[in-house]
């Protein structure tokens, strides 16, 4: 009888413990336990060690089974709770900022080994806070004058991360950003014999071939991987979402991604049933919309992505005649208006596609509709007449400035890249007609790549991706900035300097100081007034001719369900995988 009373009283105690659990509850319920969402990808993962990923491969995967304090919302922005059940911030005494993260009790790792917060300060402390263990250094965690936060532990469930001035970006970077390792898996893969940081053994740790070995937080964890043919993931047993009938999360046993050697094979595989949901190309979206119906699929539309292609012009080009026309506001803004923004969308994009002004679309939480009351649209003739305020006249048909050179640069782009090869074609024969000699080059990436860091380019059609936030692109911005690649700082490069004409306009300096500026505003509403402010210097300047964005396109097996119940291009239809279904 003894034998029984103790066997009930260590039932009720496990009892007791799993109805501690402190679950995030997902605004989902009524889907379907069980089955797999297939999907595709074009390459795997180099490694399951995010800290040490420097590709989309890799951390597509890694979302899976990687979490952080935070989560994001459907418009992509770190808001929301997660592992912290409650976050705050507060002056400090330093006359800075401390962000504080109170955690929810009973979660567990895969394994079943506790979550603690002492898992949080050793991944901050052994890991984040070291620039050289990660791939990408730990500059995001850094106030505009380069100091890092401190970590203390407030109580057993709540850390504080004390910054000694005023720093914004606290819950993107450490509440959204930092991903949280098991202090119990890799306390003995972070250091050396003598005890100092060991970047080498930390990024051998969760290798391709150590998936056996992955402790995870997230929905799904890896479980197999064939190199070239499939990654198979499957749901953590210990994963802390319940929907809203309280059923624990995930919906799904497995996420199969197959990988694929091409975008076509893709479509034929999503045609043949192989694969649950496909981003098709604008080219390829009404064909396969037109097979809907029959097929069983569901389309989306969404808003514009938050990414455009754009034209620049090197401020430091080899040659001094061709800097000043490129320098000129008048030049870039007649360069504008004679881009037919219009016949790319309906040309290439099906008309599924968007025209940019700035650099945020309407997707973005941030996006300034102001700017479309500037009226940068196509005109040959508005084009002509800015030019002509610039001092640019014409001889025999031929554009030429006010110190009699005749206008002609090269202009080059990524070879294969359809989209950005047809905005120069189209650029082209405008700028032909504006009298402007103008040589399309398109040149392998690697090689635009290259130039980039030099004064050899003169015109380019890229693109640039990140975070909806514009703080996350001072690298791009700022006068001093790894990114700011149109206008180089002497300070960065020795080149820069040499040609001893380095010019910055009032309106590159303002927007330097915005983004250096933004660290320190807490206050939302005054920082969207700075944003709206950078948005407008960079469409009256032109400092980068933003030119059109996809629609956000997928097709999909109507047996599915997601969490999300309106995509946005920020957070795309596998946010919160744990919450996607699949009818069988």
């Amino acid at each position: 009888m003894r034998k029984f009373l103790v066997f009930l009283l260590v039932m009720l105690t496990a009892v007791s413990l799993v109805a501690q659990t402190e679950y995030y509850v997902q605004d989902v319920s009524g889907g379907t336990k069980g089955g797999t969402l297939f999907l595709q990808t074009t390459s795997g993962p180099r490694t399951y060690n995010y800290a040490w990923s420097q590709e989309s491969s890799t951390s597509d995967i890694t979302a899976f089974f990687m979490e952080s304090l935070m989560q994001t919302t459907n418009r992509g922005q770190w808001a929301d709770i997660g592992l912290a059940k409650e976050y705050w911030f507060e002056e400090n005494e330093m006359g800075g900022t401390s962000y504080y993260f109170r955690l929810r009790e009973g979660v567990k790792w895969s394994d079943g080994t506790p979550f603690t917060v002492e898992d949080v300060m050793f991944s901050w402390e052994n890991i984040w806070s070291i620039a050289e263990m990660t791939a990408n250094g730990n500059d995001g965690y850094k106030t505009t004058n380069g100091n890092l936060p401190t970590a203390r532990l407030v109580d057993s469930n709540t850390i504080a991360f004390d910054y000694p001035e005023v720093f914004r970006n606290g819950f993107n970077y450490i509440g959204g950003a930092m991903q949280i390792y098991p202090k119990h898996v890799f306390q003995d893969r972070v250091k050396d014999a003598d005890g100092n940081p060991d970047p080498e053994k930390f990024a051998q740790t969760w290798t391709l071939d150590q998936i056996d070995q992955i402790v995870a937080l997230g929905a799904f964890i890896p479980t197999s991987y064939q190199e070239g043919v499939r990654i198979v993931l499957e749901r953590n047993p210990n994963f802390w979402h319940v929907d809203k009938d309280g059923v624990q999360l995930p919906y799904l046993d497995r996420v199969e991604y197959a990988i694929i050697p091409d975008l076509n094979t893709g479509r034929l595989r999503f045609e043949a049933g192989q694969a649950d949901l496909i981003a098709p190309t604008p080219e390829n979206f009404p064909s396969l919309r037109a097979q809907a119906d029959e097929k069983g699929w569901d389309t989306i539309i969404g808003g514009p992505v938050n990414s455009s292609q754009f034209i620049a012009f090197n401020f430091n080009a080899a040659d001094p005649v061709k800097r000043q026309w490129f320098r000129d506001v008048n030049f870039r803004m007649a360069v504008a208006y004679a881009f037919d923004r219009d016949s790319v969308i309906d040309n290439i994009y099906q008309g599924l596609g968007e025209a940019m002004y700035g650099p945020r679309s309407r997707s973005s939480a941030y996006y300034n509709a102001e700017i479309e009351k500037i009226g940068i649209r196509y005109s040959l003739i508005q084009a002509r007449r800015t030019l002509q305020a610039g001092g640019y006249t014409w001889q025999g048909g031929k554009l030429h400035d006010s110190n009699g050179n005749k206008v002609t640069f090269t202009l080059i782009t990524n070879a294969g890249n359809n989209v950005r090869e047809e905005i120069g074609n189209v650029l082209v024969d405008s700028l032909n007609r504006l009298g402007m000699e103008v040589i399309f080059r398109p040149v392998q990436f690697n090689a635009l790549v290259a130039d980039l860091y030099t004064d050899k380019w003169d015109s380019l059609i890229l693109g640039l991706t990140g975070g909806d936030d514009p703080g996350f692109g001072t690298n791009t911005w700022t006068l001093d900035g790894g990114l700011h690649f149109w206008n180089w700082s002497p300070e960065r490069y020795d080149w820069v300097a040499e040609q001893n004409d380095y010019y910055v306009s009032d309106a590159e300096r303002r927007i330097d100081e915005i983004l250096r500026v933004s660290q320190s505003i807490i206050d939302p509403d005054e920082l969207q007034k700075l944003w709206d402010e950078w948005q407008m210097l960079i469409v009256e300047n032109q400092i980068l001719i933003h030119t059109v964005s996809q629609n956000y396109l997928i097709v999909y097996n109507n047996k599915l369900n997601f969490a999300n119940p309106a995509p946005n291009p920020l957070a795309g239809v596998l946010w919160r995988p744990a919450g996607i279904s699949k009818a069988q």
